[in-house]
């Protein structure tokens, strides 16, 4: 059944083709289905093309966030992780050093446009108008695959406007297609609290529809829709929910903490504790694997090039973060080069013709969801709840993993225990700059003591948020408006 996914890319997809064509035109920031109704009539007759149309909604969603590396740039660079190489002059402004100031991205144009998403979203709302007309007796599954593939559509709508809200916060929910691309009508933009509840509704129904367990975490199914219901409660900060979901995933998903000997399978797309993830391995057939994305990343001797062209490992961060020098994971996940440390989660350096040997791609996956992420969020639910015994199990679970120094049974758990052990297993994964705003810039307990370079000022006109290209969004909506602390930034 779950053969959607193994072409991945919507450059293969009838209607990924054409979304692709209409997001190189750049005409429209929503993008539309074709008007031929008589196309539509025959395309959504099948179990088959839902497939085809998932595929190129997954193709586009992956990329998205991979364009520009736009994943680790808004999760990772903007932290105290990384230090930009002599190449990446137009980061500095980015970077804690420079004030995360990010009203100036020269030549990153994804971190202030959300046009690409919209691709996503639109594609989804046809996967969920069309699948449900569609007779059970046209999927080849029957029923049961009729109602995985309208799952997945739920969920990935879902997960694309909730990654749209902590990048740029209150997008412009749409709910249907949009028939006529020649008529956009305006649409003004959604608050946080209506984007989330939306992204509720779509998940409570993904998770009723989608199978118990996929056999492969490019698919979605119920974990992967209870781990994001669970981050977006957490983001919520209603951490009764929070923690309710995370039980769902730790208690009934069947995963696993993957072994510390082995630890690097999780992003070579071999382990038991991965929910969800984004398919970018390589193979021969249907290549959807990229050199520019996880390379970032590598230098000598891993990949021929430097640290100029890099982002190295902060030393002086990561060394104070492991402190404890029992820890494994500091040598799993962190690799000495020529003239820095680099991050070794992203090696799987693939050579893959031999007539070209200076050309290689990066053979990883990109993992969204694992074990390890929702047994500490359900850590920090746990602080925010006054149940410091079941945030220390939950600590001790990722730290006996690692073989660290657990948390003693009368030791200090705080929202910072928490945050810094995140910071430590999820380490390049796109994390921590969302887990500093849910976790401190959103957390009353904070208010007098923001970490730098945040103000109270800048906190409470949501200056964590990333600026819109207004010069490119406002012509193709008159409706709407720049994030509030970037109008005089």
């Amino acid at each position: 059944m779950n053969t959607h996914f193994k072409i991945i890319s919507g450059r293969t997809v009838i209607l990924g083709l054409l979304l692709l064509a209409l997001l190189s035109s750049c005409k429209k920031y929503l993008y539309l289905k074709p008007e031929d109704s008589t196309y539509d009539k025959v395309f959504w007759a099948t179990g088959a093309n839902v497939e085809k149309a998932l595929a190129g909604a997954s193709g586009l969603f992956r990329d998205a966030i991979t364009a520009s590396r736009l994943h680790f740039i808004v999760g990772d660079f903007v932290t105290s992780e990384f230090l930009r190489g002599g190449d990446f002059w137009n980061f500095e402004s980015l970077s804690i050093t420079g004030q995360n100031n990010y009203a100036y991205t020269p030549y990153i144009d994804p971190v202030s446009n959300w046009t690409s998403f919209y691709g996503v979203i639109n594609q989804c709302h046809l996967i969920v108008e069309n699948t449900p007309n569609i007779d059970a007796s046209k999927f080849e599954g029957g029923t049961e695959q009729k109602n995985q593939l309208l799952g997945e559509g739920y969920f990935l709508r879902a997960l694309t406007y909730f990654y749209m809200l902590r990048i740029w916060g209150e997008p412009v929910v749409t709910k249907h297609s949009i028939v006529d691309p020649l008529n956009v009508p305006p649409v003004p933009r959604s608050t946080d609290e209506e984007t989330l509840n939306y992204c509720i509704e779509d998940l409570l129904k993904a998770a009723d529809l989608l199978q118990d367990k996929s056999d492969n975490p490019v698919y979605a199914d119920k974990n992967a829709a209870w781990a994001l219901l669970a981050h977006i409660y957490a983001w919520k900060h209603d951490y009764v929910n929070a923690k309710k979901y995370c039980d769902e995933v730790i208690n009934k998903g069947g995963y696993s903490l993957e072994p510390i000997d082995t630890y690097t399978n999780i992003w070579n797309a071999q382990s038991d504790e991965t929910i969800f993830e984004v398919f970018l391995k390589y193979d021969k057939g249907n290549n959807e694997a990229q050199k520019d994305f996880f390379n970032i990343f590598l230098f000598n001797p891993v990949v021929n090039k430097g640290t100029a062209s890099s982002w190295a490992i902060n030393t002086e961060y990561a060394d104070a973060l492991f402190a404890d020098e029992n820890d494994q994971r500091y040598t799993k996940i962190f690799k000495s080069g020529q003239g820095g440390t680099m991050l070794s989660k992203y090696t799987g350096v693939n050579y893959y013709d031999p007539n070209r040997p200076d050309e290689y791609v990066i053979d990883n996956n990109l993992v969204l969801f694992r074990l390890a992420d929702i047994k500490l969020l359900k850590a920090e639910a746990c602080v925010k709840l006054n149940a410091l015994a079941e945030a220390r199990k939950e600590i001790n679970d990722i730290r006996d993993r690692a073989a660290a120094e657990p948390l003693a049974d009368n030791a200090p758990c705080t929202i910072e225990t928490v945050f810094d052990e995140r910071a430590r297993e999820l380490y390049g994964e796109g994390s921590q700059a969302f887990d500093n705003i849910r976790m401190r810039l959103t957390n009353p307990d904070y208010a007098d003591a923001l970490p730098d370079p945040f103000t109270s000022a800048r906190v409470a006109a949501k200056g964590y948020y990333w600026p819109l290209a207004m010069r490119v969004l406002l012509p193709q909506n008159a409706l709407l408006t720049q994030n509030e602390w970037w109008k005089n930034h």
